[in-house]
């Protein structure tokens, strides 16, 4: 009779570790880190020839939110090697998704600003950099 009750305390003890275990190969068709479209790669390739032969050729694309507002980045791109339109469909795409994020998660931020860049064709590139900040 010992036996039969060690048996049920046994049994007992094991079925959080095994409810544990089994929580953890649960498919991730709901873990936002993994997504069907990858927004950040796809803005990434679509910029990715900067050549430009002067400083009217670049321009900048707000890349993602930041969860008090804002870009997370901004990059620069070539607008005679980019699909504008696109660009933007994509850029667009990609904050709402970050924003969704934050909202879903209550994520919330530091709320530091990223300061936009100067964009500029350096080298027969489009580069960004920092600008000097000025009062007016």
């Amino acid at each position: 009779m010992k036996i039969k009750h060690l048996k049920y305390i046994i049994a007992l003890a094991l079925a959080p570790l095994v409810a544990c275990s089994q929580a953890g190969n649960q498919d991730n068709s709901e873990n936002p880190d993994i997504k069907p479209v990858d927004f950040q790669q796809q803005i990434q390739t679509a910029i990715a020839d900067k050549s430009c032969n002067s400083d009217a050729d670049c321009a900048l694309v707000e890349v993602g939110a930041k969860p008090c507002g804002g870009p997370e980045s901004y990059e620069p791109y070539s607008k005679p090697n980019v699909d504008e339109a696109r660009l933007l469909e994509l850029a667009t795409a990609y904050k709402k998704e970050r924003q969704d994020y934050f909202k879903e998660n209550q994520i919330m931020g530091i709320c530091v600003v990223t300061p936009e860049p100067h964009v500029s064709c350096v080298n027969n590139q489009c580069v960004a950099s920092e600008q000097s900040l000025k009062v007016q």
